[in-house]
């Protein structure tokens, strides 16, 4: 039995997670896990909220927030920010090297007013059937969008991972999906969300046979790619490649 509990408010977009109780090494893939399961649902930003009422006995727990810091900056590289509100927080993050890493404040209100300055970015979202129709259409919205946004010199490999994502997620996972095209100042994002919890793995390709796995095409491309669980029970992967705006 944890001994973390986790209260998870979305407030008006911003998702607000208050731990409580004592993070210890049972409880923290708990806390870690959830904070990034809520950011897979691609908030405006996520904010944790450090009460007196949440105990972290050793510095060396508080690196669960760098470590969640660093699986979300390639994607969904959304506004995660920690809020102290005890004098032991405060002086544990600064000491421990978080907050050299994650944005940390003294209040709420603080932590608001930070995440309303995120990152300029641009997206695009649509639905996709469950039919082998599905990666035409992604191809279609990858090139609108590169084309809309300027930057149709990376159309080729954008369009060659956002096929390969959704053909995987018609494939093996035999369900409608979502795709996602965002432009950020990390880069151009791909992501691809489906129904299978199965998360999706690079299998190498025998020597001398002809071409290449999908994801081994994608895993060429692109500067990070990963499968994360999604909050709905199946999946979400993604692909970040580096931006090349139009001359």
């Amino acid at each position: 039995m944890t001994n973390v509990h986790i209260d998870i408010r979305d407030l008006a977009g911003v998702v607000v997670a208050t731990p409580t109780g004592r993070l210890d090494l049972a409880s923290y893939p708990v806390l870690r896990d959830s904070l990034l399961k809520q950011a897979s649902t691609e908030p405006d930003a996520l904010i944790v909220r450090l009460g007196s009422d949440f105990e972290i006995p050793s510095r060396a727990m508080y690196a669960v927030f760098t470590a969640v810091w660093i699986k979300i900056s390639p994607w969904p590289d959304i506004p995660f920010l920690l809020v102290a509100e005890s004098e032991t927080h405060q002086r544990e993050l600064t000491r421990g090297g978080v907050s050299r890493f994650v944005a940390t404040c003294q209040d709420i209100e603080s932590a608001f007013e930070a995440a309303e300055r995120p990152p300029p970015r641009r997206f695009h979202r649509m639905l996709l059937p469950n039919s082998p129709t599905a990666p035409l259409m992604a191809r279609a919205a990858v090139r609108d969008a590169c084309a809309q946004w300027q930057v149709s010199s990376m159309i080729n490999d954008a369009v060659l991972v956002a096929s390969e994502l959704v053909e995987n997620a018609v494939a093996h996972a035999h369900s409608e999906s979502s795709l996602r095209i965002e432009l950020r100042r990390g880069g151009l994002s791909i992501a691809v969300r489906d129904r299978d919890p199965e998360p999706a793995t690079l299998v190498p390709s025998q020597p001398h046979a002809p071409g290449f796995r999908g994801l081994e095409l994608v895993d060429r491309v692109t500067v990070a790619w990963g499968s994360t669980p999604s909050t709905d029970g199946g999946k979400i992967v993604w692909a970040v490649l580096p931006t090349f705006a139009d001359e």
